[in-house]
């Protein structure tokens, strides 16, 4: 890469030229911009290394040129993660629209403050870089994260930008000017709603009434675009409200899957079509219940690690990276009533509790999974510590059993947190790891991993909705934790600890469990339920029977 300084004059002006195609060279404006000539320039000199292009770059610097040149009002895009989503619509195109259009004013929000600070910074300081500004220098007035601006030569506002949180307070922000006929500026939602929000009625509906009432008065005009760039999370989450007209305005839509077929292909609008096609005709290749798949960025993303994260959550692969949300309408359990920990009280003890599959690994939708609780020694309420889901045939499962409880065994032994036992339902691969794991353990563990087994009988009348009925009071009631995935900040909580500051686990298991309770059907229809089974379990075994609960004395 050739350095700035020492980059030729006439190559600064003809990058200077190509930027501002909108202004100069309106005869391949269209060419320049679907081509993302400014990021592949602006990206090399931000990030010292090459942008990597792939089709789906090519379809949305294609929508936005819409958006700024009239032809769209607005837009819903959605995009995997993973795919440049932030980087395009956050960072540069912002900076595209600075240097084509005389006055811009745009309001970024997201659920996290952090993320849409960090974003303003990233654009701060590009304006601010040597190269950009010696192309377009800065008169700079306001400097906040939250609201800054640049001036013309006469003093007046040419640029400014805006950042918010969705959870906090948006008054005071705006997007775009009033100026009839032109484009101004846009409002971009940058992934609107938290993920685990998505899984609670009360907070989705809430998410989604903040778009009519405080998105759309941010709008200077009616004309002032609305877009929405969002990995989707749940059928009604903000992209899905938008589109069913929930906000009173049309939208169009722009739906970039992680894996593509033919039929994908078939669809998308002429030259993008031949694009994608090239792009991946000559990539791997698989095919899935029938249908032959590509990445739909096989530069990135390898095919086999997509099928096996499909393989692995399916909720989350389908929504994130599928954009095809499941709509979680199950209705025994709501998620809100789940309280949440980022750091364990002091435990009496902890236990394991398995749901096993049926033993055969090419079952799909079917799991084996572990799960660790604990006890509160002062509350006696449940907390849900760390889940382990996969597929094992009897070996690979006796395995994983073992190793479990070594790595969950440890304890700091001036607190004392014991593992007591492994309790393992009485049915399918459970029978023979429960026969495997008792033999051992009487005939002495060459591997000295000696194994406590709790058997848990399946009889009559213990179907999962009986079970998933009395587990509802317990939990409604506030006495089973879950760890939090987000703290008030919206920052990511990645993993929790014990209460003398250890690691207990991370919290990456904690969206598919919450999945499968709000998902969970009285009619048996929903699709997952092994963390459910170990969970209702454990609260049978700790809370119920054990009268480890507070209110056991009102009763």
């Amino acid at each position: 890469m050739v350095d700035w300084d020492d980059m030729p004059q006439r190559a600064k002006l003809a990058m200077k030229i190509q930027a501002e195609a909108l202004k100069h060279q309106l005869d391949c404006a269209e060419e320049l911009i679907t081509d993302n000539t400014f990021l592949r320039q602006w990206f090399r000199l931000d990030q010292g290394q090459r942008f990597i292009p792939n089709w789906h770059h090519a379809y949305v610097a294609r929508k936005f040129l819409e958006v700024i040149t009239g032809q769209t009002t607005n837009l819903v895009v959605n995009q995997p993660p993973g795919s440049t989503k932030s980087e395009f619509w956050c960072i540069f195109m912002p900076a595209l629209a600075r240097v084509n259009f005389d006055r811009v004013r745009i309001l970024t929000a997201s659920f996290s403050q952090p993320l849409v600070q960090e974003h303003a910074n990233r654009v701060k300081a590009l304006f601010s870089s040597q190269e950009f500004s010696e192309l377009w220098p800065c008169l700079w007035g306001r400097q906040s994260v939250h609201n800054f601006t640049i001036l013309n030569e006469r003093g007046k506002v040419q640029f400014q930008a805006f950042a918010r949180s969705l959870s906090g307070p948006v008054t005071g922000a705006r997007a775009g000017f009033m100026e009839e006929g032109k484009y101004t500026g846009h409002i971009m939602l940058d992934d609107p709603q938290k993920p685990i929000d998505m899984l609670s009625n009360v907070r989705r509906d809430k998410s989604n009434e903040i778009l009519n009432s405080t998105i759309r008065s941010r709008r200077a005009l009616p004309t002032t675009p609305v877009i929405i760039v969002q990995q989707r999370l749940h059928t009604d989450d903000a992209s899905g409200f938008a589109l069913r007209g929930g906000m009173g305005l049309d939208f169009d839509h722009v739906n970039i899957p992680a894996l593509i077929d033919e039929q994908y292909i078939a669809s998308l609008p002429d030259g993008i079509r031949e694009m994608c096609w090239e792009c991946v005709k000559d990539s791997p290749s698989r095919v899935v219940n029938g249908t032959r798949y590509w990445s739909y960025w096989p530069g990135k993303e390898d095919i086999d690690d997509l099928i096996r994260f499909w393989d692995r959550d399916n909720y989350t692969f389908m929504s994130q990276y599928m954009q095809r949300p499941q709509a979680l309408t199950g209705g025994v359990f709501d998620s809100d009533w789940f309280q949440t920990y980022t750091e364990l009280p002091p435990l009496s003890h902890r236990a394991v509790y398995v749901d096993t599959n049926s033993g055969k690994v090419e079952d799909y939708n079917d799991y084996t999974v572990f799960t660790l609780v604990g006890v509160g020694r002062d509350d006696g309420y449940l907390y849900v510590i760390d889940v382990v889901r996969g597929r094992w045939d009897p070996a690979d499962l006796l395995k994983t059993a073992r190793d479990l409880w070594k790595r969950w065994s440890v304890v700091n032994k001036k607190r004392p947190e014991p593992l007591r036992y492994m309790s393992i339902e009485d049915k399918q691969a459970g029978q023979g790891l429960i026969t495997t794991l008792k033999k051992r353990r009487l005939r002495g563990d060459p591997e000295h991993v000696h194994v406590p087994v709790n058997e848990i009988p399946r009889g009559a009348g213990q179907n999962k909705l009986v079970r998933a009925l009395n587990s509802v009071p317990q939990i409604k009631s506030g006495q089973v934790f879950m760890p939090a995935t987000h703290d008030a900040n919206g920052h990511p909580i990645e993993q929790v600890n014990y209460c003398d500051g250890r690691v207990a686990a991370k919290t990456n298991w904690v969206m598919t469990a919450t999945t499968e309770f709000s998902d969970f059907a009285a009619d048996d229809s929903h699709a997952n339920d092994d963390v459910v089974d170990t969970i209702m379990d454990a609260i049978a075994n700790e809370l119920v029977e054990n009268d480890n609960s507070p209110f056991s004395s009102w009763v």
